[in-house]
Formats: C-alpha cells, sequence, structure tokens
C-alpha cells in the first residue's frame, strides 16, 4: 500500500447554485507548496510557501444541513491534464462560525475519500479542510490529506 500525506491552499470562489437553492458551488486551484511550522518561545509560528510543478483544482458542492453545519462533496484534480481526480463527500457535518473579521465564515469538515480516476482510481483516505469565506464568495482552504492507494 501506498501513503500520500498532503497539503495545500487552495484560492475560490463560491457562489449560489443557480439551479438549486441551499446549495454553494465553489471552485478554485492550488499550487504545490511547502509548509513550515516552528515552536519558539514566544509562541507557534507558520510560513506557507508555494512550489513549483501544476495546479490542482477544486469542485464543489455545500449544502447547509442546519444552523451552522453543512455537508459537501466534490472533487480535487491534480495536474492541468486532469487525468488524476480525486471524489470525496463529508463525514458527518461539518461547522461554520463566524470569523474574526467582519463579513467573514470559517469553518472545517473531515472529508472521506471515495476513489477517483488515474492515480486515484481505488485511493481511500481522509482530507481535512479549514476554511475561510468572505460575503462576497472568496474562500480560502487549507486541505491536509491522508490518500491511501493499493
Amino acid at each position: 500500500m501506498q501513503k500520500i500525506f498532503y497539503t495545500m491552499h487552495f484560492r475560490s470562489q463560491t457562489s449560489q447554485a443557480s439551479d438549486r437553492s441551499g446549495v454553494l458551488r465553489t471552485t478554485g486551484s492550488a499550487t504545490g507548496c511547502v509548509v513550515s511550522t516552528m515552536i519558539r518561545p514566544h509562541g507557534l509560528q507558520s510560513d506557507l510557501q508555494a512550489s513549483d510543478g501544476d495546479l490542482a483544482f477544486f469542485e464543489s458542492e455545500l449544502r447547509a444541513i442546519g444552523p451552522n453545519e453543512y455537508e459537501e462533496n466534490g472533487n480535487i484534480t491534480i495536474g492541468d491534464e486532469s487525468e488524476h481526480l480525486l471524489r470525496f463527500s463529508t463525514v458527518g457535518q461539518g461547522h461554520l462560525a463566524r470569523g474574526l473579521e467582519p463579513g467573514t465564515m470559517a469553518g472545517t469538515a473531515n472529508w472521506k475519500v471515495e476513489g477517483g480516476r488515474g492515480q486515484f482510481a481505488a485511493a481511500r483516505g481522509f482530507i481535512t479542510s479549514t476554511f475561510e469565506i468572505t460575503d462576497s464568495g472568496e474562500r480560502s482552504d487549507y486541505h491536509c490529506g491522508l490518500i491511501l492507494l493499493p
């Protein structure tokens, strides 16, 4: 079995789905990245730097299921040729809360990987999504995933 551990920072746009009420659609992209986390005497410090390579693309549909709770499913396509695709859906429900800045919300969810195509045809695993979204629909989404391949 092969294990792939990854982190990515997706910058996306979220908007109301025109064909279904209560559904938000998100599309965006990310480059590869290098994440550094340091423990210092004054506390935690982190840095995220873009790395060379192709892009990854993110598409999802988010549905409110209760106050500050949602379900989400979608795809992450790796590479410009769209040959490698991961499918995911929420484990349980995601959670939303007001952000620290006016006009923002913060959210988090755990997703289960449900296969895909290309490199991820028989993939399983989990991804954690932690994001902030503005009233204008700009979404900054940090993914941390563990993908299991046979």
